[in-house]
């Protein structure tokens, strides 16, 4: 009999081999079912408000494959780093899910390095099954940049299927924008018609005010007729940073005094990495010079990053810009962006609600790019299915997953948590066509409204072990030069080093 052990090796990624042989990745499904229930556990890191939907899923499938199959959804940690990290911990015990959303550097780690150590199944023969997987034309409904993640791990084949996706937007404060703002303020502190239209629109929001678009433009068009201050939002990077050093002037040449910055970016990797994507500057390989010599995964430390890295620090020391790494990990930038120290704030979609506020209207926009064509980072989590040694597990999770990734399943799913759907189909439902018609009505609505324009611009970086130690350590750069006082050498070396120890 096959026994399996389960090893955390001193870099700490997981291996799943078995006695006297190799782990079989590639599987197939039962065509029967099992003789007893078998139990599905699949782990997630949803809070409470967002596996309602979740549940439904579970509930129809529980209902559907009573006495064969039963979900069991384990909330294993509050976040996709705490997930991870309580996975590996859990599997070391040799306890194994049947399967777990996530990120897919997480899952390289579970694959490892060598094949035979993987703990997590190839899905070809899943996909393939006559009976059970998907024709060429459902794989076709799936949105290809979604579907494609799954086949760009470090070795060939299909490793994990798309749950929901998110990418960035840029949350702005549109009264700030059309002319409420401190520097009128100052200009206009004698016009008693100017405080009349700003108190039509202080402290309200769409929600709270019927005529909140109507006052807001009769505000705007005051302060621009009496040559005020009012600021046109940004499509391209460059005019986003000439932006806020505008903004910078405009509140010093009327002494405005306080903490502000006018742009914030939530994620500093999310934004080196789409800035380097964007430029054409080198940040990971995934080919097999790098399989066969790791420390060729990093291709980051090169002029044209330490460059971009340090026009980004210098707005950060002229107070033009705010990153999460610049804050040291106290506060975050929709904390200053809620308090109305930040005008434009780029953040995932997933976090929308962290970008709400009762005290001005808060719209959207595409994050701003530098170049022609613009890219947009792709995120949102996807799933993995682990090794379990039972085919009736395998077979219960894998029609889990097809009923999760159903078009009105997942579009519902989807939709209440701020994501984009994973099935071309979903975005002809009639629920994804009512929901974006009421995008005046919440963020929540109106940023599908937003990403349904933006999904054919996605990239994906390359994912092997390692990668996501790159990505920490690219998004610790401003942390390491602007709080540590490294010099921007120094800083780029010691990433270097993080991550060709991990690989």
């Amino acid at each position: 009999m096959r026994k399996k052990l389960l090893l955390i090796a001193a870099s700490a990624l997981l291996t799943l081999t078995a006695c006297g042989g190799t782990v079989d990745v590639d599987r197939n499904l039962p065509t029967d079912d099992p003789a007893k229930e078998v139990e599905i556990t699949f782990w997630h890191c949803l809070g409470h408000a967002k596996t309602d939907e979740l549940r439904k899923v579970a509930d129809k499938f529980d209902a559907l494959y009573a006495g064969k199959y039963k979900m069991n959804l384990v909330h294993l940690a509050g976040d996709y780093d705490g997930l991870h990290s309580a996975a590996k911990t859990k599997l070391s015990s040799g306890e194994v899910p049947a399967l777990a959303m996530g990120y897919p550097d997480s899952f390289a780690e579970y694959i490892s390095k060598d094949l035979a150590d993987s703990s997590l199944l190839r899905l070809d023969n899943f996909l393939k099954d006559p009976n059970f997987g998907y024709k060429d034309s459902e794989i076709a409904d799936f949105v290809p940049g979604y579907y494609a993640e799954g086949n760009q791990y470090q070795f060939d084949g299909v490793w994990s299927m798309p749950m929901y996706k998110s990418t960035e937007v840029m949350y702005y404060n549109r009264a700030y924008m059309d002319g409420l703002n401190e520097q009128n303020k100052v200009k206009f502190a004698n016009d008693s018609t100017f405080a009349g239209l700003v108190a039509k629109v202080e402290g309200k929001t769409r929600e709270k005010s019927a005529t909140y678009d109507t006052d807001l433009a009769a505000l705007k068009e005051y302060v621009v007729g009496h040559q005020g201050y009012t600021y046109t939002v940004p499509t391209k990077w460059d005019d986003m940073i000439a932006l806020g050093k505008k903004i910078i002037k405009d509140r010093s040449d009327n002494q405005v005094a306080g903490e502000f910055y006018p742009i914030g970016y939530d994620s500093d990797a999310n934004m080196f990495i789409t800035q380097f994507a964007q430029r054409g500057i080198p940040y990971t390989v995934n080919d097999d010079a790098s399989r066969s010599d790791p420390k060729q995964h990093f291709a980051f430390v090169n002029a044209d990053a330490k460059a971009f890295v340090g026009d980004v620090l210098q707005n950060v020391k002229d107070k033009v810009m705010v990153t999460k790494g610049s804050l040291g990990g106290t506060k975050y930038t929709n904390d200053y962006f809620g308090e109305a120290k930040l005008v434009m704030t780029i953040g995932s979609t997933g976090g929308s609600s962290y970008n709400i506020s009762s005290n001005f209207q808060v719209d959207l926009a595409p994050v701003p790019y530098y170049g022609e064509t613009p890219k947009y980072i792709q995120q949102g989590p996807s799933i993995c299915f682990f090794n379990n040694d039972d085919d009736y597990i395998h077979k219960g999770a894998w029609l889990f997953y097809k009923m999760l990734a159903d078009t009105e399943n997942n579009t519902a799913l989807a939709l209440e948590n701020s994501y984009d759907p994973i099935r071309i189909s979903c975005y002809d439902t009639a629920n994804y066509k009512s929901w974006i018609a009421l995008k005046d009505e919440g963020l929540k609505y109106a940023i599908p409204s937003i990403t349904s324009t933006l999904k054919d611009y996605y990239y994906t970086s390359p994912t092997f072990v390692g990668s996501g130690t790159a990505r920490t350590q690219i998004g610790s750069l401003i942390k390491y030069t602007y709080l540590e006082n490294r010099s921007i050498d120094d800083a780029f070396t010691y990433a270097f080093n993080q991550c060709k120890s991990a690989a």
